[in-house]
């Protein structure tokens, strides 16, 4: 009996979402209509950048593809015109590019430098538009270069986590049975499993759960009127503790989805009595959206305490869907989001004439496409990338892939740990797993409240169809000038463009089409030709950057790519020295001898531990430093890493590598990597001291001769002598982009006194750096030229001549390897001065010169072409090895009319497996991703 009368109950509930929505749908309407309106004025644009691969070693390139999309149908977007990209370590902005956006897609590439940092990078992508949504709907991909950075010191983690409790629906409500979603996360920001019990405030056990994935889990709770609960915690490592359960509402509904079954999704909402006896007959309503479109709404009267639905999942499109419960006053009272995985979607077929292959053999790769289970022909457009798998680390259910980004990650803020796990294998425990993550993270595109009251709140940041430039003219007092004239003239490019200021002084050039970093001179003059005026151009404002919570000791992968990424870079250090025994003097069976003991020091134990000093002679046929002290004293460069839980001389951690030896130069501490910015001829003397214990890492201890004082420097015409420097410099100030307090030295605007040019000023003052007579920068280590980076802009070195020493606030010098390797190839070999100016104010920069200014304009980026080798000529004996990770990369695939298309390359000389992956869209917004491998033998 009691079995029929809930069949009642839920066909009743049924009945009356239809029925009840086919009389009264006045607010149905006005929702559905407020929400098309609001995406209507505020569409949602996304953009998906497909990388060549995850990780990288230095001096390689990183290839990508952009994608951007518009609209709940994913359609290429024509909102947007401009891409901005960015590589960004430890929270700045080190290498960026602005693209040029043809139907939503663009090509581009970062240049990696020789020696950067190793460690996590990330890779950004936004545009204008995107911008009003904040940062946490960026395209954000993490990356490695390098492998995994270890600072000598093994970081321990917290024990206890942290831990939250999600109710669906939004709350717990006493006398409801509610499913209970539990996350925990680790201080590293992943998940970390956990077990719980729940406990009443009479002690009664009432629930208990184990997280299943990635610290996620989940449990039932009936919470009784007038009980509070608590939680015990036990952690993995067993220990414990207690927090309390969110409190119950004494009243209200609580909204239940279930997406489990293969063709439905099950709608059930439940009111306690409380609120039953005191709204019963009163109206509710449900509306489902995803991307902005409404596809399921229903109305219901509060008739009986329980009411249920079941919709077909065809009825929607795959991606988040967002179900609202709102009040009779239309106010939204419970939200649950789902996912839903539909076969509608690209399918790509990738086959080949054999599945095993020989090295710098030619292979052929046939593509079919088509449009979900159906036979649609799909056209579109495609990228793809060919790695060799064996020798970088992959890790498939981490990877950010145009299906996971697009369809999930984009639309729900926070990072979302291993997002290709729900894409790669779907089954029903990625399912389930997936549903609760859907619990967990929640969706915050937009809020009903202003939806429904018809907010259309400005957006700050408008699409950009073109690029553009916009400042200010004021006189030398400092007045604006409104009707002036300005002209704008790139010489090179043949652009001539002018303008009036409006009548606050400002003006606008819209419809920029140069290169990335293109010369433009700006004229401007009073209304009747008087050019005693300033030019102020406005720069260009970046998004603020989080700081990511990730620790790098703890790299979330496996312990056999953790050890494939340290094999691959430990083959690309011996490719190195190979290469610098080919450019200079092999020295074969070289034995460094103990010569006499130096002074006892703090750096030798007072005389205690053993101590070799190298010949700085032997050194000069290489180079750099680096490459010399590779062949004198190789021992210093053993690779410290043999396996995941080797135990090995110089053990000092698990990741350990040659950059956790410490070097001292001059007194201050760094790393074997920084010796690469040194010349051999510029050294004074090197010692390397062998600690007491064997299992501890030697250390370098270098002095320059200019740091000795047996060093000069001609600079036009004045002998400036170095001098002993007892204290590192005061870097307080330091404020250059990749983090600050990093410069090598910091020079105060108010120094410069009795000078005319920031050239003239800056003569004798920056040791290690000769000064040109028409400005030009020359670091002494290594004998390149240096940029100069004014207010975040980069300059040839010869605009110091032309800069007015007045306008500077402060020059923070880079010229080491350290400060100067995370800028890569944006700036010159020899390194930048970063020139901070006192005019202009709110981001603007001014010239020197009455009614002139030289401005490098940053103009669009123009992508570099991928080489690809051809082996189907006469072998030769002087064939250098073709050693490359990334075997073949063609961002522009274009299907034929049948939706074919094949592309053919030649493998390298490594062996192992081959991955070929190819990602894009087709005309109507579908998406595809597919994986083939193959074996090269």
């Amino acid at each position: 009996m009691k079995f029929k009368v809930c069949l009642f109950i839920v066909w009743f509930g049924i009945i009356s979402l239809s029925s009840f929505a086919q009389t009264d749908s006045a607010f149905l309407n006005r929702a559905v209509n407020s929400l098309s309106g609001y995406f209507r004025i505020h569409p949602v644009e996304k953009v998906y950048l497909h990388l060549d691969k995850s990780n990288y070693l230095p001096g390689d390139t990183i290839w990508f593809k952009a994608y951007t999309v518009v609209g709940d149908q994913h359609k290429l977007s024509a909102l947007s015109g401009v891409l901005y990209c960015e590589l960004i370590y430890n929270g700045s902005v080190i290498m960026s590019h602005t693209l040029k956006l043809a139907n939503g897609v663009a090509n581009g590439d970062f240049v990696l430098s020789h020696s950067p940092k190793r460690g996590s990078y990330h890779v950004r992508a936004y545009t204008n538009w995107m911008r009003n949504a904040g940062a946490d709907y960026f395209f954000d991909q993490k990356i490695q270069i390098g492998g995994i950075a270890f600072d000598g010191v093994q970081k321990k983690q917290s024990s206890r986590p942290d831990v939250q409790f999600f109710p669906e629906g939004g709350d717990l409500v006493n006398g409801v049975r509610s499913k209970v979603a539990v996350k925990s996360v680790n201080t590293n920001g992943l998940g970390e499993d956990i077990k719980g019990a729940i406990t009443d405030n009479e002690g009664n056990e009432v629930a208990v759960f184990e997280t299943q994935h990635l610290g996620m889990g989940v449990f039932a709770l009936m919470p009784q009127a007038g009980k509070t609960y608590k939680v015990k915690i036990i952690c993995a490592d067993s220990s414990q503790f207690s927090i309390d359960l969110p409190k119950a509402r004494e009243e209200g509904f609580t909204l239940a989805v279930n997406s489990m079954n293969a063709d439905s999704v099950y709608i059930k909402v439940a009111a306690n009595d409380k609120l039953f006896n005191s709204q019963q007959n009163t109206a509710f309503y449900l509306v489902a959206q995803s991307g902005g479109k409404v596809y399921y709404t229903a109305a219901a009267k509060l008739t009986t305490p329980v009411f249920a639905a079941r919709i077909a999942k065809a009825r929607f499109p795959s991606g988040i869907i967002q179900f609202t419960l709102f009040s009779q006053n239309g106010e939204p009272l419970n939200e649950r989001v789902i996912f839903i995985q539909n076969d509608d979607q690209l399918t790509l077929k990738l086959s080949s004439a054999s599945q095993t292959y020989s090295p710098r053999q030619k292979v052929k790769i046939d593509m079919d496409i088509k449009s979900g289970v159906d036979t649609i022909i799909a056209n579109g457009v495609f990228s793809v990338s060919v790695i060799n798998e064996s020798r970088v680390a992959t890790d498939e259910n981490s990877e950010s892939t145009i299906l996971s980004n697009l369809l999930l990650t984009s639309d729900l803020k926070g990072y979302i740990e291993q997002p290709n796990y729900y894409f790669s294998n779907i089954n029903d425990k990625s399912r389930a797993d997936l549903d609760m993550l859907m619990l967990t993270q929640g969706y915050r595109r937009f809020e009903w409240k202003q939806v429904l009251a018809n907010g259309s709140s400005s957006e700050i940041f408008q699409p950009e169809n073109s690029l553009g430039l916009t400042g200010i003219i004021k006189t030398i007092s400092g007045k604006t000038v409104p009707n002036g004239k300005i002209t704008l003239l790139a010489t090179k490019e043949g652009l001539l463009l002018d303008t009036v200021t409006d009548k606050d002084g400002n003006f606008k050039f819209t419809d920029i089409d140069l290169p990335d970093t293109a010369k433009i001179v700006l004229r401007a003059t009073k209304q009747h030709n008087g050019s005693n005026v300033s030019i102020y151009v406005k720069q260009q404002d970046r998004p603020d950057i989080a700081l990511k919570k990730e620790t790098e000791a703890s790299y979330n992968l496996p312990p056999d790519m953790q050890a494939a990424m340290q094999n691959n870079y430990n083959e690309y250090q011996e490719n190195l020295k190979a290469d610098s025994l080919k450019k200079g003097k092999e020295l074969k069976g070289v034995t460094i001898k103990d010569k006499r003991l130096a002074k006892p020091d703090k750096y030798n134990g007072f005389g205690t531990k053993e101590e070799r000093v190298i010949d700085v002679r032997k050194l000069q046929d290489y180079y750099n430093l680096e490459l010399g002290l590779r062949a004198q004293v190789p021992v210093l460069f053993q690779p410290l890493f043999y396996h995941f839980m080797s135990k090995g001389p110089y053990d000092i951690g698990t990741f350990a590598d040659l950059y956790a030896i410490p070097v001292v130069i001059n007194g201050m501490h760094f790393h074997l990597e920084d010796l690469i910015g040194y010349n051999p001829d510029e050294i004074e003397s090197i010692r390397v001291i062998f600690d007491i214990d064997p299992h501890k890492p030697p250390f370098v201890v270098m002095t320059t001769r200019q740091f000795s004082g047996t060093d000069t420097t001609m600079l036009r015409g004045v002998i400036i002598k170095a001098k002993r420097v007892n204290a590192p410099p005061d870097l307080s100030i330091s404020s250059n982009l990749h983090g600050g307090g990093n410069a090598d030295q910091v020079i105060l605007g108010s120094k410069f006194v009795g000078c005319a040019t920031l050239a003239d000023c800056l003569t004798g003052k920056v040791p290690g750096v000769r000064i040109g007579t028409d400005g030009t920068l020359v670091n002494l280590r290594n004998n390149s030229k240096m940029s100069v980076i004014l207010d975040g802009n980069i300059l040839d070195g010869s605009e110091l001549s032309r800069m007015d020493a007045t306008s500077v606030l402060s020059v923070e010098v880079l010229i080491n390897a350290t400060s100067r390797a995370i800028y890569g190839s944006t700036i010159l070999p020899g390194g930048a001065l970063i020139v901070t100016t006192r005019r202009g104010g709110d981001n603007y920069v001014t010239g020197s010169s009455p009614g002139l200014i030289t401005y490098p304009f940053k103009g669009y980026y123009i992508a570099r072409s991928f080489y690809t080798p051809k082996y189907d000529g006469p072998k030769t004996k002087a064939q250098a090895p073709d050693l490359r990770t990334t075997i073949y990369w063609n961002p522009d695939l274009i299907t034929d009319k049948n939706g074919k298309v094949s592309f053919e390359y030649f493998n390298s000389d490594t062996k192992g497996i081959y991955q070929v992956e190819v990602q894009g869209i087709d005309n109507n917004g579908k998406l595809g991703r597919q994986v083939y491998r193959y074996k090269v033998e």
